[in-house]
């Protein structure tokens, strides 16, 4: 508003620009923690949506296969990293040692995770990590064997509900003697993400981070319920008055309110099929995990953004036929007229909104459809 009232609509069309990059690139620092054999790499990759023997994904095996603080960063969006810890308690990392090998002050928050019995090491990061005025969450880990083994070891008297109950129980009530507050506890199996209280991690980080890192953290949700790609919407939706803001400042400025808006609109459509997972890389994951076919999947979706290469042409297609083809005329004419170059603006932020709100809408219904025909879940 500065730079527009002085009559600088350059300046302030670079502010606005830089704001959408600083909203795409803002660092988020996640660290997983805990005993040797928790499983942390494997939620790493639960949490990235890939498997264990991917290029990029986290180092997994029986035995302690991190020695060092490795940092993965999210496949798409390179500004969310997970760190993974050494196991603390194995030989190679004492529990009296480990805090001294590592800032922990770098991690905007802690998963401390287990898989098995909460034990002495889980107070200490525990009492640690709550010392540094730092969130953490407990996640109790492989649940799935639990259920597993214990129907087979009781089938007569075995109750899921109760069990996992008492599992939630003896880690609150360790944690809140440590802590001297209610826990945080949640139990998961990174192999079925669909179940347990994976989603529910999830929505407590993002209810939990501070607003600026709540954008780039929604971006990069695995898609494993319908409420998560809700969430995902909700966070991609707070980029558009900036886009929409950028198309009336750009509408000031000789010949660049059309060529922001068309590049603009045709990037911001990629990062939506990425996001939703809708992207030909994701699909053919997707499919090797569910047991379909790429094309299967791909056949059950609305958008022509999914099943069309995304180019000038395609976009521009969509947004005349999103809007009415008089309204686009109007700001056709409006825009060659100096006295009337922020009504042509406006009517780019109006475009620019509708389209994206409508694109985007709609390539979430295809990642709500695909995920309930891959894994079925519902919005149930």
């Amino acid at each position: 508003m500065d730079a527009l009232r002085r009559g600088n609509p350059a300046e302030a069309f670079d502010k606005v620009k830089k704001c959408l990059d600083d909203l795409d690139n803002i660092p988020l620092n996640i660290a997983i923690t805990g005993e040797s054999g928790s499983g942390k790499s494997t939620f790493i990759n639960a949490i990235h949506g890939i498997g264990d023997e991917e290029l990029v994904s986290a180092k997994t095996g029986v035995v302690e296969t991190t020695m060092v603080a490795n940092s993965y960063c999210h496949p798409k969006y390179k500004s969310v990293t997970f760190w993974d810890l050494p196991g603390i308690g194995s030989p190679n990392f004492k529990a009296s040692d480990y805090l001294n090998k590592f800032n922990f002050q770098h991690y905007d928050f802690f998963v401390i995770m287990a898989s098995e019995r909460f034990k002495e090491n889980h107070i200490m990061l525990a009492e640690s990590i709550h010392s540094l005025n730092k969130k953490f969450y407990f996640v109790r880990s492989k649940v799935d064997r639990d259920v597993h083994e214990s129907r087979i070891r009781r089938p007569k008297h075995f109750n899921e509900k109760n069990m996992l109950l008492s599992i939630r129980e003896d880690c609150g009530n360790s944690l809140k003697r440590a802590v001297s507050l209610d826990p945080y506890v949640f139990l998961v199996s990174s192999f079925k993400p669909q179940d347990f209280d994976f989603s529910l991690l999830l929505k407590t980080f993002e209810e939990q981070l501070p607003s600026h890192k709540r954008y780039v953290y929604l971006r990069a949700l695995p898609n494993i319920s319908s409420e998560a790609i809700c969430m995902k919407v909700q966070a991609l939706t707070t980029a558009v008055p900036l886009i929409a803001l950028g198309a009336i400042i750009g509408s000031i400025i000789p010949g660049i309110g059309q060529y922001y808006e068309r590049l603009t609109l045709k990037s911001r459509i990629r990062e939506y099929v990425e996001s939703f997972g809708l992207d030909d890389k994701s699909l053919d994951d997707l499919a090797q995990r569910s047991g379909k076919t790429a094309d299967d999947l791909k056949s059950l979706m609305k958008s022509p953004f999914v099943k069309h290469e995304i180019t000038d042409d395609l976009v521009w297609n969509e947004v005349r036929r999103r809007n009415s083809t008089a309204f686009m005329t109007s700001k056709a004419i409006i825009s060659w007229v100096p006295v009337l170059s922020l009504v042509a603006g406006s009517m780019s932020a109006a475009t620019c909104s509708e389209f994206l709100y409508s694109a985007m809408s709609e390539l979430a219904e295809d990642a709500k459809t695909i995920l309930e025909v891959a894994f079925g879940c519902s919005e149930d």
